[in-house]
């Protein structure tokens, strides 16, 4: 049996504050993935988040780092200075290694939209490297379908990237009580190779949330 989430929690930030960052970055990682990724997130979320960006920067991964420190703004939105600052430091980190990447290979964003018959899909906007490359009002909801649909193709540096997803999903009506409409952001880390082609496909779906209503949610893979 694994570690709980509270063992996770505190193993991950004892190993930050010695500066031991690989143990740290694999227990704090496993502890937002228990803890953090549904509907209800741990109170420590943010700690957790804002430390594991901590160390993914001390380890040179500006785009981990990135993201990291994103979720934890996201987390309280009304309490994110220090997370915007952390972000933005990053963020020109990840700028600067860009720019010093030799090569450059295809990358493919793709999306499908699963959610169940309660919602409808307002909107998605699609970011890569903090600039958006599409925007869908009219027509997301064209995106439910069984196929994955292509929303943007390019050629990017070589090395860590930043995607980042904001779908916006209502309630049909009559449907509330088992419907949380809401507009969900989500940023992932990926890498691309010199003239290798990188796929993203990103999933839009509904999980509960402990309220007895199902939320909104994105999940991403890389292929």
């Amino acid at each position: 049996m694994g570690a709980n989430p509270g063992e996770l929690y505190e193993r991950g930030v004892k190993e930050s504050r010695a500066g031991q960052w690989e143990p740290a970055i694999n227990d704090l990682e496993a502890f937002v993935h228990k803890a953090c990724e549904g509907a209800r997130a741990d109170k420590r979320c943010r700690k957790a988040d804002m430390t594991l960006g901590a160390a993914y920067e001390h380890r040179g991964a500006p785009a981990r780092a990135w993201v990291a420190y994103d979720a934890a703004a996201t987390l309280a939105p009304k309490d994110q200075g220090d997370a915007l600052e952390d972000r933005s430091r990053v963020e020109q980190m990840l700028r600067d290694q860009q720019s010093a990447s030799a090569g450059r290979g295809p990358v493919m964003v793709r999306y499908r939209d699963e959610m169940t018959d309660e919602f409808t899909a307002r909107s998605v906007v699609v970011s890569i490297d903090f600039n958006p490359v599409h925007a869908r009002n009219k027509g997301a909801a064209e995106l439910r379908s069984d196929e994955f649909t292509q929303l943007w193709s390019g050629v990017l540096p070589a090395g860590e990237h930043v995607l980042v997803i904001e779908a916006a999903h209502s309630c049909k009506p009559g449907t509330a009580a088992t419907c949380a409409a809401s507009q969900v952001h989500r940023s992932w880390s990926f890498s691309s190779e010199a003239k290798t082609p990188t796929a993203l496909d990103v999933r839009a779906f509904a999980e509960p949330g402990g309220d007895e209503r199902v939320h909104p949610a994105l999940e991403m893979k890389l292929h």
